[in-house]
């Protein structure tokens, strides 16, 4: 159990020290999830050791008492020849292994309680360092997020010739001087149309006030009032 103890104790200390260092998150993100990995893959070797020597005790456990069979089988053997001495000799055998596979029997069963607790404690580790990285994942997002915002906010905010702001400012002035002078120049237009239009009306006003004044002449002179 020291190896998941030491495991736990190197993902608080990659935290502390992630935490402590922000000069480049995503760059120490990036190295604390591939230590985060390394770490895992060490605690899947140790387990699947454990596992291991659990099988090779049940291997022997059971070569053992195939062994024990065996003899039992000779004493039998020698029971029916009428060699009671051979047969003995077999049935102790028999038991000096049966007794081997009792010791190995007590060892398989230790170790695989621990191989269990080992698993569990695997299960447990991962379970850890999926919420590790699901945490840091969601960090990360947020500190991109932030400094997307904070440049925005500085290309927003600072002001000189060639920033956005000033560039836009420059354009919507220069939109401002060509509608006002389009606006002009079609009132100048509208005006000159006027002016001619008027001048016209005046001359056949003028020519008809002279034609009155003609008319009103000759009719004088005709009633020799002239």
């Amino acid at each position: 159990m020291k190896v998941f103890r030491r495991f736990s104790l190197i993902v608080r200390g990659k935290t502390e020290k992630l935490l402590d260092r922000l000069e480049d998150p995503e760059e120490q993100l990036a190295v604390f999830v591939n230590e985060l990995n390394a770490q895992m893959r060490d605690l899947q070797k140790a387990v699947a050791r454990a596992l291991a020597d659990e099988k090779r005790l049940k291997m022997e456990i059971e070569d053992l008492m195939a062994q024990a069979a065996e003899w039992e089988k000779r004493a039998v053997l020698a029971v029916e020849s009428g060699d009671d001495g051979l047969a003995r000799e077999a049935l102790l055998k028999k038991d000096e292994l049966e007794a081997r596979s009792l010791v190995l029997q007590k060892s398989w069963e230790e170790q695989k309680a621990a191989t269990e607790k080992l698993k569990q404690s695997l299960r447990a580790s991962k379970d850890r360092v999926a919420e590790a990285k699901r945490k840091y994942t969601l960090l990360l997002a947020r500190y991109r997020s932030a400094e997307t915002t904070k440049k925005v906010h500085e290309s927003l905010s600072v002001r000189s010739d060639d920033s956005p702001m000033e560039l836009m400012d420059k354009l919507s002035e220069r939109i401002r001087v060509i509608e006002a002078e389009t606006e002009a120049a079609l009132e100048m237009g509208g005006e000159t149309v006027d002016a001619d239009l008027e001048a016209r009306f005046a001359t056949l006003e003028k020519a008809k006030r002279g034609g009155d004044a003609l008319d009103q002449l000759k009719a004088r002179l005709a009633e020799g009032h002239v």
